[in-house]
């Protein structure tokens, strides 16, 4: 038996599915309903281009980007090895305010929905369609990273496979007074979407067959995790303890342990020299535009 499914955002809808008679079923269906135009293979949706190509599509915002690009005023300007300066913190009063800060407010607005991690060249998401269906998951945290605030920054990503189909990176909502609270805090949010993204998977009739591999590097934030009595020192985080305890023991997760080298979500929560910027983005297999698109 196929599968067909659905992506619908307001007036615009994507049908995928394995089976193309039932595909075409449905697309009679939704014709017969509503005022429809079908646009045939998908191209481009919400600012997303996707390019077909025999070992599976890429996905890329090309376009999005170099509208960005000219909206900022800087299509003349040379491109940079990385998104940030390395070791450059900004305070809340730092510079003067902006005497029109509209412009800002949209910039800000429409790099938050450019959905690339990479934001320094033209990157694809490759997505192969030999892809297993294993998900894996990445945890790190910038500890007390925010000078104004100290709170810390969240940074994790998920992988479906080798593809890269989930990811994040946010600052705590409250001060985390060890590494390893804020280590810990990041595995939650993380554990969180693992628990989302496996029961999607089981709605469209892949139910994984085993835990999903949550990978940090903090072993101490590990250890809690593990261990079922409950320290004294993570009274602060219990809540966030029972809730990643209970997926460890529910064998929804394990959590191996990742040297800080290999840490892949280091690129969500702090600048990188060029050459580890590089390295972490080929980890997330991220590759270059190639010519012919």
């Amino acid at each position: 038996m196929g599968i067909v499914v659905l992506l619908v955002y307001v007036d615009d809808i994507v049908i995928i599915g394995s089976d193309l008679e039932a595909i075409s079923a449905v697309q009679t269906l939704l014709h017969s309903t509503f005022h429809m135009k079908d646009l045939g293979q998908l191209t481009y949706f919400l600012g997303l281009e996707v390019h077909h190509q025999p070992h599976g599509p890429f996905l890329l915002q090309n376009k999005y980007s170099q509208d960005l690009v000219q909206l900022a005023g800087l299509t003349n300007t040379t491109s940079v090895d990385t998104p940030m300066e390395l070791n450059v913190k900004y305070r809340r009063d730092d510079g003067e305010l902006l005497a029109d800060p509209t412009t800002y407010r949209k910039l800000v607005g429409s790099l938050i929905y450019l959905t690339s991690p990479d934001q320094t060249s033209l990157m694809l998401f490759t997505l192969s369609a030999s892809s297993s269906l294993q998900l894996q998951a990445y945890s790190d945290a910038d500890w007390v990273g925010c000078p104004d605030t100290r709170r810390s920054t969240t940074g994790w990503c998920m992988f479906l496979g080798d593809a890269l189909i989930s990811w994040k990176c946010k600052k705590q909502d409250h001060v985390s007074k060890s590494s390893t609270k804020a280590e810990y805090r990041a595995m939650s949010a993380v554990c969180s979407e693992i628990i989302w993204l496996r029961g999607l998977l089981t709605e469209l009739g892949f139910s994984p067959l085993h835990p999903t591999p949550l990978y940090a590097d903090n072993t101490s934030a590990i250890q809690i995790a593990a261990n079922p009595v409950c320290h004294e020192r993570t009274k602060h985080i219990e809540v966030d303890c029972h809730s990643i305890r209970e997926a460890y023991d529910h064998q929804v997760i394990t959590l191996p342990h990742v040297s800080t080298t290999l840490q892949i979500v280091d690129i969500f929560t702090k600048s990188m020299p060029r050459q580890r910027h590089h390295f972490l983005v080929s980890k997330l297999m991220l590759v270059d535009l190639p010519a012919s698109i």
